[in-house]
């Protein structure tokens, strides 16, 4: 268990480590980029992480399923790469034969290089996915969170080099024309050297391909895919299609606000990373039940002091943050993604059910319910009532999973939770942040004190927890 536990923290560190880094540099590319370049920065990432989604086609999973099998390893190591190798390739080259078409289509045509960088982005980053697959396979953490942590550090110091020491002239030489396109060079650099430090690992692979194997990881891999889009249209489809249906402006300042929400979702995705090996390591004990509903209920009320926490300090984060004041038109997007996010985080334990009933596929239909109603919604409100939509479309998606998630784990998987109480600090959380948003104008000393009054009314109704694990 020491072991599990170790491997996880370092697996954490390589997984989250480019979104903090992302995170420490936002103010950087929000200070220096104006708000219709940013809406370019997040469009193009929102789009990159859709195709990410489709060329990898769930085979990092598979591959985990398929090596399992005795004597099957190096077969499936190698039908994997070779797969994804070729699949990237044929992406790689359609983006390349076809640059200007595509940038044309994407309201891109003066930076039709923008087209290419990402391609060859995407490129690197697929061909990284077994290799870094083979590594958490062969248990060797140390190895895969040391290239990721290089990888985030190599973009950052580039990415402030050419942004504070790099004289311009020297820049536009490279055909870097605008700032904006300074993180997208850094990146795609960054992902070529991900895949340089890979090499040992890549030069494993021998020449072949197994037919028969390859027909059986396909089917055990496309669906997953399905499932990973439906997440990717609930986090970014918004950011996708702003660009098209409102202001640039507008889309900018949404997509510059929406990264202090991110504060939560560092929390929710680093929770996941420790907490989805225990949870199936107590699948078959007898109170299997009674720990899912302590874990849900004790993240619950943490991650939503943690949400209570941010809410009540935007007015200083903001300037931390978000230094550039015009994109505070946005603000009123932070506190609505944050509690969006908490529902995630729950209804990601909520999921537990069909996860240890092998009930799977309804877990693909409660993503893509969340995904049909943010694609809708969005489609349909956004043009004619701007970027809160978006932000209300989010939380209303990941709201709507979550109880959909709870109802039907109810009926196939009872567990115990003390849904009452959680309902209650969730519903105070939501009041206590419209009364900070609407009637106090994000005011430091009111949002704090409601913030005390929060986390002082959670502290006493757990006071006998709190003091059992104290005296532990």
């Amino acid at each position: 268990m020491k072991k599990l536990l170790n491997e996880t923290i370092i697996y954490g560190i390589g997984a989250i480590m480019p979104r903090v880094i992302l995170f420490i540099l936002n103010p950087l590319y929000i200070d220096q980029i104006d708000k219709k370049d940013f809406a370019i920065f997040s469009n193009l990432y929102a789009l990159i992480s859709f195709v990410n989604i489709l060329l990898s086609f769930g085979f990092e999973t598979a591959f985990f399923r398929f090596s399992s099998e005795k004597d099957n390893q190096k077969k499936t190591f190698n039908t994997s790469f070779w797969f994804l190798f070729g699949l990237s390739t044929l992406f790689l080259l359609g983006c390349l034969i076809f640059t200007q078409p595509i940038a044309d289509t994407l309201k891109y045509s003066s930076n039709p290089e923008y087209i290419r960088w990402f391609a060859w982005i995407a490129f690197f980053d697929n061909l990284c996915v077994i290799p870094f697959a083979w590594l958490r396979y062969n248990n060797k953490p140390i190895k895969y969170s040391m290239v990721r942590v290089l990888q985030s550090l190599f973009q950052t110091v580039l990415t402030l080099a050419l942004f504070l020491y790099i004289p311009l002239k020297i820049s536009h030489d490279f055909g870097l024309k605008e700032k904006v396109s300074f993180p997208f060079y850094s990146n795609l650099a960054a992902s070529f050297m991900g895949f340089v430090l890979l090499l040992p690992v890549v030069f494993k692979i021998r020449i072949e391909f197994s037919v028969d194997l390859f027909k059986k990881m396909i089917k055990y891999s496309w669906p997953i895919m399905i499932a990973g889009l439906a997440f990717m249209f609930n986090e970014n489809f918004d950011k996708a299609i702003q660009i098209w249906f409102i202001p640039e402006e507008d889309a900018g300042a949404y997509g510059g606000c929406y990264k202090l929400a991110v504060l939560m979702t560092l929390f929710v995705t680093a929770y996941r990373m420790g907490i989805e090996p225990f949870f199936f390591k107590q699948m078959n004990n007898e109170n299997a039940k009674n720990t899912y509903a302590k874990v849900t209920e004790y993240f619950t009320f943490f991650a939503s002091t943690v949400a209570m926490g941010i809410i009540a300090n935007i007015s200083w984060l903001k300037q931390i943050l978000i230094p550039n004041s015009s994109y505070w038109t946005a603000i009123d997007i932070i506190p609505i993604i944050v509690i969006a996010n908490l529902c995630f985080g729950i209804y990601y334990n909520f999921s537990t059910w069909y996860k240890v009933t092998d009930r799977t596929k309804i877990g693909t239909i409660i993503s893509w319910l969340g995904a049909g109603l943010t694609i809708i919604l969005n489609l349909v409100f956004l043009k004619k009532f701007g970027f809160m939509v978006s932000a209300w479309v989010t939380f209303i998606a990941y709201f709507v999973m979550m109880v959909t998630s709870y109802l039907l784990g109810q009926k196939y998987y009872p567990i115990p939770y003390r849904i009452s109480k959680m309902i209650l600090f969730l519903g105070l959380l939501i009041i206590f942040s419209y009364v900070i948003v609407e009637f106090f104008d994000y005011n430091l000393w009111v949002g704090n004190l409601l913030f005390a009054v929060y986390a002082g009314m959670l502290i006493y109704s757990e006071k006998e927890m709190l003091l059992s694990r104290i005296k532990k």
